[in-house]
């Protein structure tokens, strides 16, 4: 009152506006500090609750790598945020009996409720950490609601429900996924690929071999490139040897580039003449993985290409054979007529020698 009383008895307008103006300004910053000190204190009150929480959950799980604890206290609803991120992370690092003990544990302590309520809140963070959990738990009353969640533009959020159903029920979340997996570009290879190794391999060949056989022949390629990192089948490896007479050359370098068996070896050795240098580079490396004594010649001829990467990639090849030693790969400079081999090969020489 005394400070509205002392600006009504400025009569000079300018003075007036002025001295407001410093009284608003007074007024906003003592509401930003209350502000910012209230933010501090809530960030100390958080993290003294979180490291509370953890101090007494870790020792739990970490118990039930032996044994299911006897006492298990109520989880508090202050400690539910640090407990999902722990009890995920153990159930991650962990398999075979512990995760049957953990599965046990969320339960008990009605995880699943507190998850469900995680996936429609419109934080993204514990939206995200719900779906995590659900997928942990093998939670199929969820399924429906993970579908929807697939479908979204969110490439995150529907790269993290994909992973939850493959965990719910893998065999029927790869027949449901592979078209989602050819048609996302935005989701992460490698994160694709990791997902894809987490499910049943007898699922996993037929839902490749079926969305290889229903694909466009332009999408070939990216459904193979997940082959590279996925378990190994014969069959799938096979399906490669019949693609590898496509007449689009990316699939059969992207053939050649997978090949993990005998038959990828031998589709190697077909294509050491193929007139693009992209695919000579594959056969180069891929010999050198895979390649018997046989293959020497075809690394030896492929260091005179006219490609200076496919020169040097035959060269690194054939030095990274386990029955060439320094003193093979000697034999093998001085003998060599081409002035290109014999320098290529030297620079991998060289560089063996450096380190």
């Amino acid at each position: 009152m005394v400070l509205f009383s002392a600006l009504n008895s400025i009569s000079d307008p300018v003075l007036f506006y002025l001295a407001s103006g410093v009284v608003v300004i007074n007024v906003l910053v003592i509401l930003l500090l209350i502000q910012v000190i209230s933010i501090r204190i809530y960030g100390v009150y958080r993290h003294r609750t979180e490291s509370i929480g953890r101090d007494i959950w870790r020792p739990i799980l970490a118990e039930m790598m032996q044994t299911y604890p006897d006492n298990i206290p109520k989880l508090q609803r202050k400690h539910r945020h640090v407990f999902l991120h722990e009890w995920n992370k153990f159930y991650f690092m962990l398999r075979g009996e512990t995760s049957g003990r953990l599965q046990k544990l969320s339960r008990q302590l009605g995880l699943d409720v507190v998850a469900k309520k995680y996936i429609v809140n419109k934080n993204m963070r514990n939206k995200l950490l719900g779906i995590v959990t659900l997928g942990h738990m093998q939670e199929t009353s969820t399924w429906n609601q993970l579908v929807d969640f697939v479908h979204s533009e969110h490439s995150i959020l529907s790269l993290t429900a994909a992973q939850a159903l493959v965990d719910i029920d893998s065999k029927n979340a790869m027949t449901f996924l592979m078209p989602h997996i050819i048609k996302r570009r935005d989701w992460p290879l490698a994160r694709v690929a990791m997902m894809i190794n987490s499910s049943d391999s007898s699922q996993l060949t037929a839902a490749m071999r079926k969305a290889i056989e229903q694909a466009p022949e332009e999408d070939i390629p990216h459904i193979l490139k997940f082959l590279s990192s996925t378990h190994f089948d014969p069959e799938i490896s096979k399906l490669c040897d019949q693609l590898s007479n496509s007449n689009d050359n990316r699939i059969v370098a992207t053939c050649i580039k997978i090949a993990k068996d005998e038959h990828g070896l031998k589709l190697a050795r077909k294509h050491a003449d193929n007139p693009e240098w992209y695919i000579r580079l594959h056969v180069a490396t891929v010999l050198g993985r895979m390649g018997l004594q046989e293959d020497v010649a075809i690394l030896i001829k492929l260091m005179s290409d006219k490609e200076w990467w496919v020169r040097y990639r035959s060269a690194q090849s054939l030095a990274q054979m386990p029955f060439i030693d320094a003193d093979d790969l000697k034999n093998i400079h001085d003998n060599l007529q081409d002035r290109y081999a014999r320098d290529i090969l030297q620079q991998v020489i060289s560089e063996q020698e450096m380190h």
